[in-house]
């Protein structure tokens, strides 16, 4: 449990020029889009009190109509291809009322088998006093399935210098093998 009150934004780029895997986002695994698992794990936080999808696709904004407090962020050609994705949570931060909001959580659309509650992420950012986070694999690679960063730092476009790792199991969907994969996981989670 957080003791002072978080005010968070939950960002979801989701671009649609995959080049490994075409219409990566809006593949299917029980019966929802990799956009619409990402949707509603953001929604099963708490914490969270804005949802905003950045795109650049008509598909993506028809998807997100959907679910009625998911924002629409239209994302600028030059955030497209292989854009840092920091540099769209700041494009979306500073073109937002973004005085109250303490943190911004960016949740990437291909990793929809999360293992770890967005809120007990948010818990450990905020109870180890981190300035930045982001999920790693099993073996500590970084999979950025979760992203946690104080909002100060994405205003200001500066990225901080304490960065935490939490462990997050999840297939990062690169690939129709990895797809596969995810929907086998994903099986008993209907």
């Amino acid at each position: 449990m957080i003791k002072n009150k978080i005010d968070v934004v939950a960002i979801i780029p989701c671009k649609m020029d995959s080049i490994r895997l075409k219409d990566k986002n809006i593949s299917i695994i029980n019966n929802k889009t990799l956009l619409e698992h990402t949707i509603e794990y953001a929604q099963q936080s708490r914490y969270v009190n804005t949802i905003i999808v950045s795109t650049e696709s008509e598909e993506v904004e028809e998807i997100c109509r959907k679910y009625p407090e998911v924002l629409i962020h239209e994302r600028p050609e030059h955030l497209l291809k292989d854009a840092d994705t920091v540099d769209v949570y700041v494009d979306v931060v500073k073109k937002i009322d973004n005085e109250k909001i303490t943190h911004v959580v960016g949740l990437q659309v291909d990793n929809p088998d999360r293992s770890s509650k967005l809120d007990s992420i948010l818990e450990y950012f905020v109870n180890k006093k981190y300035d930045d986070l982001v999920t790693v694999d099993e073996d500590g690679t970084r999979n950025g399935s979760v992203r946690v960063i104080k909002a100060e730092f994405v205003k200001a476009d500066n990225v901080s210098r304490r960065v935490g790792s939490i462990r997050d199991i999840c297939t990062n969907i690169h690939t129709q093998q990895d797809l596969e994969i995810a929907r086998n996981n994903m099986k008993n989670n209907i």
